[in-house]
Parts: structure tokens; sequence; C-alpha cells
């Protein structure tokens, strides 16, 4: 509107008369009046200047007396509408006439509603009389379907005096409908043509600064009016940007609630499935509680469980999720108190927002409460594990702050306890039944004989994801003239029926062994009692007679993997010259090999599952036997226990036997052992101290003996802390090798585990691990057995 002002004053500035001045205006308007796509918006512009009124004196009829006559002084674009006719050089139109309304409907009509408001009825000297009259296409009245008829969208005029006997009025057609704010504005479009319009016809000084004065009050109400738009708008922005800024934050806490009902509906998917699938009953208690403590928001958690030892007795156990366990390692087990009682015995869900208020709460001696230097617990969250009204344990959960554990957390915690029990169920029911499988496989594989010149060990592990009894099977029989008979053999599937066959196929194994039959012949018939007591079944065998007099080997393969060979200088070889059909076949002769076995060589006879793993070749597990086999050996069992855990590592998908055998150089090196046993009591440390050191003293391992001390005083007292039943210590010496041996019913295994700074426990570990040549953990029945191995030299 400035910008307009300022143009239109400057443009009359120049003009050297009002009607040069109209159509100064008609043009600028015709050319400034831009639509949204950037062309003309008024095709047509039309200025009007007032001729004086005619007195009642006048000759004219009374009709016409007063009738305004509007001469055209300015017009821009086309004119397919009639602006008036033909007087006195120039086009006139008289408003109000008949003739008027039928030579220019459109002009006409908005002249006369521009000349009939009121503040046009009696225009004043140089007064602020501004007049807008807007029309649209879309009113539905007789000059709107004028304006359809021609193409246009809206028209618009507006006027007002120039002086107390003059008047003007501007005529636009649009091609557009107008926004509704903009006739608004021509008010003071209306102010800055008429200050125009006087400048061009030299006025009064009066006249002049009134019309100025109207340009600036215009000028000071639109801008008034613009910012209270403004104000208003920013009051709206304002308005809407709080709502969006709370929108915002409540979508930004629906989706964090989204995102984390996701995420425990993720670990609940995560928790049934891993419940589900999971056997081994340390990882499966491991599991549940981290689940749960992270469902519940607790501090820390622990699930406290009951396990059947073999002898039918029940004890408690306990792991612990948020925290290191050793800070609860110096506490007691918790009993029946007023607290726990409800729990343990399965009488329900114990939730309280604050437990040091609650009512059962610091009633037992010694503590009356929490012992010192426990963790601070506030909110308390207790969940019973049951099955078929049995309690198998508990969940206990702890944060230091009161009124953490909701009805919900009780939810999803009591839902985990549920899948923990049925979890717990079935690797009760996997461990009794692989207990059964294994127990029934070793009543099959008695004890290894004792041979003249000959260390042997065997190995049977059962397949670690299977529950039956495999057909796996080795044995050592001793024969006439220092000759002894070695097997492995496997009979392929799983179950009752497949360890029945391999009781028969032994027994026949070692009848035809007594009858001194030869590697082939005894191939040749297990191959037909085969397809006789078990038809279609397939079977696979090494039978191997060893002449320790003249140090050789002579072996029958039938569909088995060949024995590896280790020569006394350390090179390998697979005695795979000759290998014939499984078992079953009917009768088949079976071809033999003969190899050297010499003095100090080492075999080793074994099943598929040692080195067959799914997804890999059977080449790969072969090449890796060999590369071990070529590698540091000493002590036959320590050998056996570290192959086992670097091929199979509890992930073998197959059962495994083993037998291996050491043929010593010489007498001095066939082999010495010390044992005794102890009662799982702190002075048993101390005493198997003194063994160690008394039976270095007599071997003439003194430079050893302190190292071997620590290591048993480590191994001795783990076993005294974790198993709590009578243990056995066994040191060995084999060749250039010691190895000491303790035996407990525990069966949790030593790991590596790094100790927090100001934790003194788990480092024991370390310390065996740093002085011990190699050490590790082999299964038995009822325990297990912890060796570490030291080289003499």
């Amino acid at each position: 509107m400035a910008r307009c002002s300022a143009h239109l004053r400057r443009a009359a500035d120049e003009a050297p008369s009002p009607d040069a001045a109209a159509q100064l205006v008609a043009d600028f308007l015709y050319d400034h009046l831009i639509d949204d796509s950037g062309g003309r918006a008024c095709p047509t512009v039309g200025v009007y200047l007032a001729e004086r009124r005619q007195h009642a004196a006048s000759a004219a009829p009374a009709t016409e007396a007063s009738v305004r006559r509007l001469a055209l002084a300015g017009l821009r674009g086309t004119d397919p509408h009639g602006w008036g006719t033909q007087g006195s050089g120039r086009a006139v139109l008289p408003v109000p006439s008949s003739d008027s309304a039928r030579q220019a409907p459109l002009v006409h009509w908005l002249l006369q509603e521009l000349q009939s408001r009121p503040d046009a009825a009696d225009a004043g000297s140089g007064g602020s009389d501004a007049v807008v009259v807007y029309l649209s296409d879309s009113q539905g009245d007789g000059p709107a379907a004028l304006l359809r008829a021609h193409g246009i969208r809206s028209a618009l005029a507006f006027g007002g005096s120039l002086t107390a006997d003059e008047w003007f009025a501007v005529v636009l057609f649009c091609r557009d409908l107008l926004p509704a704010e903009v006739p608004g504005l021509f008010r003071t479009v209306t102010d800055s043509t008429r200050l125009a319009l006087l400048s061009a016809a030299r006025p009064a000084p009066g006249v002049e600064a009134a019309a100025a004065r109207s340009v600036l009050v215009g000028m000071e109400s639109l801008v008034g009016q613009r910012a209270a738009q403004l104000e208003s708008a920013v009051a709206e922005l304002r308005a809407a940007t709080e709502q969006l800024r709370r929108s915002q934050h409540q979508l930004e806490q629906r989706e964090r609630a989204l995102r984390e009902e996701a995420a425990t509906i993720e670990l609940l998917q995560e928790v049934g499935g891993v419940l589900a699938a999971e056997l081994d009953l340390d990882a499966l208690v491991q599991h549940a509680v981290d689940a749960a403590t992270r469902l519940s928001g607790a501090a820390f958690g622990a699930f406290f469980y009951n396990v059947l030892a073999e002898t039918g007795e029940s004890y408690l156990l306990y792991v612990i999720s948020g925290v290191d366990r050793s800070a609860f390692d110096k506490f007691p087990m918790p009993r029946n108190t007023r607290v726990f009682e409800q729990t343990f015995r399965g009488l329900g869900v114990v939730r309280s927002d604050d437990i040091t208020a609650d009512p059962r709460y610091g009633h037992n001696a010694p503590h009356h409460g929490m012992p010192e230097g426990h963790l601070p617990v506030r909110s308390y969250l207790a969940v019973p594990v049951m099955s078929r009204g049995t309690v198998l344990g508990g969940f206990f959960f702890g944060h230091p702050e009161p009124g953490v554990f909701t009805e919900r957390h009780e939810r999803l915690v009591t839902g985990v306890a549920a899948q923990t029990a049925i979890a717990l169920q079935n690797a009760q029911i996997y461990r009794q039944e692989r207990e059964a499988a294994t127990e029934l496989q070793r009543h099959l594989l008695p004890a290894l004989p004792h041979v003249e010149g000959i260390a042997s060990t065997s190995r049977y592990v059962p397949a670690a994801r299977d529950r039956g009894a495999g057909g796996d099977w080795v044995d050592l029989i001793p024969l006439p003239e220092g000759k002894v008979a070695l097997v492995v053999g496997d009979v392929m599937g799983k179950g009752i029926r497949a360890a029945a066959i391999m009781g028969q196929i032994r027994t026949a194994c070692r009848a035809y062994a007594r009858l001194g039959l030869a590697p082939a012949e005894v191939l040749e018939n297990l191959s037909v009692l085969a397809d006789d007591i078990a038809p279609g079944s397939l079977v696979t065998c090494v039978y191997a007679v060893l002449d320790t007099a003249r140090d050789r080997l002579r072996a029958a393969i039938a569909g088995h993997l060949p024995p590896a060979h280790r020569d006394p200088d350390g090179g390998v070889s697979f005695l795979d010259d000759e290998v014939g059909p499984p078992l079953g076949v009917g009768r088949h002769r079976y071809a033999e090999q003969e190899a050297a076995l010499l003095p100090g060589s080492r075999l080793l006879l074994y099943t598929d599952g040692l080195v067959e793993r799914r997804g890999h070749p059977i080449d790969d597990g072969l090449h890796r036997l060999r590369e071990l086999l070529s590698g540091p050996v000493g002590e036959i069992e320590a050998d056996c226990d570290s192959w086992l855990d670097a091929l199979a590592g509890g992930q073998h998908d197959d059962d495994i036997a083993m037998l291996y055998l050491y043929r010593p150089e010489d007498a001095a090196h066939a082999g010495v052992a010390v044992s005794r046993d102890y009662p799982p009591v702190s002075g048993a440390v101390p005493d198997a101290r003194d063994l160690v050191s008394e039976t270095m003293r007599e071997w003439g391992l003194r430079h050893l003996a302190n190292d071997m001390m620590l290591i048993a005083d480590e191994m001795v007292a783990n076993a005294v802390r974790h198993a709590r039943t009578p243990l056995r210590v066994e040191l060995r010496r084999t060749g250039e090798r010691v190895v000491l041996e303790v035996t407990d019913s525990s069966r949790e295994e030593p790991r590596l585990i790094v100790s927090q700074p100001g934790d003194f426990g788990h480092r024991g570990i370390f310390l065996i691990d740093a002085i011990a040549t190699r050490w590790g953990t082999r299964w038995i029945d009822g325990g297990k057995v912890v060796w570490a191995e030291v080289k003499t030299e």
C-alpha cells in the first residue's frame, strides 16, 4: 500500500491534467495487479471523473437533473462491456440512466452501487469518504450472472469525492476470485488515488493536505489492522506451537511406551523360545533370572531352585542377575522366615513397595532383617516357581527405591515363572534320561583291563543334543603271548535297540577274539552275526591286534573311520589302506593291513562323533585331529580330555567313543600314581598339600613342589567349597608329565572369571592357568574330575 501511494503520487506530479493522471492510475493498476501465476489479474481497468451536476434551472428534463455524468478519463485493457457513450470527444456514462444500464450493465451496476453508499451521498471537500464495492460470480444474483457470461470471476469498484462538486470512480474486472481481505485493502488505494488525482488538478493547499491526511489515516488504520491480525496470527501460532509441542511430547511418550512394549514382547518371545529349547540346567536358570530381572526393572534378581542329587537328597542352589555373584557369597542361604515362607512354600506372590515396613520383616535372629553388608532393598517382589503343586524354586527381586514394582511387573514375572517351571521339568527329565542312557552305556562298556607295557584310557560321551542311549563302544581284550585286541565300533541309531545290538556284537567280538581268530576273520563272522540278529542295521567296526613282542599291529576295518597312529618321532598317519564295507552285509572277506607300533608310539581309535560336524565336511575334522596328534602330547588322560574339548566342545551331534593307547619307551616311564580320599572340610587343604609335597620329594621333583602345592591348594579348596561331598586327590607321573586330579560330586565346572576390583574371589583358576601346562575338566559318574598337568622339565 505504501509503494502504491508513492508511485501514484509521483505519477500524478508528472501529469499535465486530471485526465492524464486518471490514465496513469489505470495504467498502474493494470500493470501491477498480478495473479498467483504472475500474469495480469485484471483484463480491464477504467477510471471515471464526474462532471458537475446540472442545476434545477437547467433546460434538461427534471428527471435528468440529478444525473451524474461520469466521463471515462482513463482506460486500459479490452472493452467488451461498453464503458459509456461518446460525448465531447470522450466516453460519458450518465448515472443513473436507463441508457447506461443497457449500454454497460456491469459498469452501470457497480457505479450505481458505489454512488448509493452512505459515504458517497454527501461528498465533503477533501473528506475521507472512500467507498469500495465488490462483486463475485458466486453471489447468484443478476450481475453475478453477467460476470459468468463474460468469463469474469469478480469485479471491484472504488471511488470518492475530490472536491465538493467533483467525484471519481475506478472499475476493475478480474479473472480470479479476490481473497476476502483484498477488498478491504482498496480503501487505502482509494485514498491514494484521490490524492494522486487532486495533485494533478493543482487544488488549494488545504484540500491536498486533507487528502494526504486521509491517506495517512488510512495507512495508520491499515497498519493497525494488519498489526492486530499479525498479533492474532502470532498468538494462534504460539497456541498451535504449544499444542504441537504437547502433541509431540505425547507422541514421544506413546512411541517410547510402544518401543518398551515391543521390547517386552520380544523379550518374552525370546525367553519362551530359549526356555522351551534349553536343556542344560545351569544355562536355563541363568537365562530365566536374567530375563525376569529385565522385565521387572529390578536392580538385582536371584533364582533359588531345588536340585535332586543321585542319592535322592534335595539341595538348594541359586543364580544371580544384575550384580556379581560375589556380592552374596558371604551370606547364608535364605530360610523359611516370615518373608520367604510364602514363596518357598508356594503360597503366592509377595509384592511390597517397602519391605522394610512390612509387618513380616525383621523377626528372625540373628540379623532381624537383611544381614550387614547386604545390598539395600526397599521394593521387593518374590514369585514362586511351581509345577503340579510342587515348588521348584522362587524368583526374588529387589530395588533400593520404594514403589518400583507394579502389578504389570508381577504379571510379567509370573508368566516367566510358569515357563521356567515347564523348562525345569523338561531339563530334569532330560537329565534323568541322559544319566540313564550314560549309565546303561557305561555298564555295557566295562573298565579297561591293565595290560603290561601299555598305557590305555577310553572315553564315552553321549551326544550333546540327544537323550537316547547310543551304539558306540570300545574294548581292549588281553590275548595270549603278549598280544592285545583293540576294538572300536558304532551301531547306527539311538535307543535301547542300538544299545542291545551293540552289547551282542561286543560280546561276540570278545568270544571270537578269545578263539585267536585273525582280524579279518573276526569281522567276517561279526558281519554274518549282525545280518542275523539285526537285519538292515548298519554297524561299523575296527578290530586290531597288537603284538607287543614284535611291535606290530594288524588291523581290519569294516566301514569305520581309520585309527590314527603317531610314531615316536611325532609323525601322524591314518591306517586307511584297506577299508571294507560295514557289518551286516552277509559274509564278506575283509582285507588286513599291518603297521609298526614301536615303543613311544600312540594309537587312537574313535567313532565319527569326534570329528564329524553338521554342515562341515568330515575331512575338516580329520585334518583337525591330525593337527592335535601332531602337537605336544603328554599324560594320556589329559590328552584325551584336551582333544575332546578341542574337537567337540560340548556341541557334538553324535555319541563319541575313544580308545587311546601309549607304548612307553621303558618301564621307568610307564607311570606311577598316588591317591587319597578326604572329607569335604577345610582341613583337607593342608593335608593335600602335605601329600603333594611328600610325593614330589619321593619322585625327585623338588623343583616342582611349590607349584604343585599351589595348584593343590586351589583345586582342593574349590572342591570343599562347592561340592561339600567327599573328594579324592590323585597325583600321577607319566614320562615327562605330572598330573594332579581332584574328583568330587559337584556338577559345577570351574571357569576363568575376571574379578572386579576389590573382589578376592575367582582368582584361583587364573593361578592354575598360569602355572599348569594345561588343565581341564572331565565328567564321570556322580561328578567330575578337575585336572592340571605340569611338565617335569
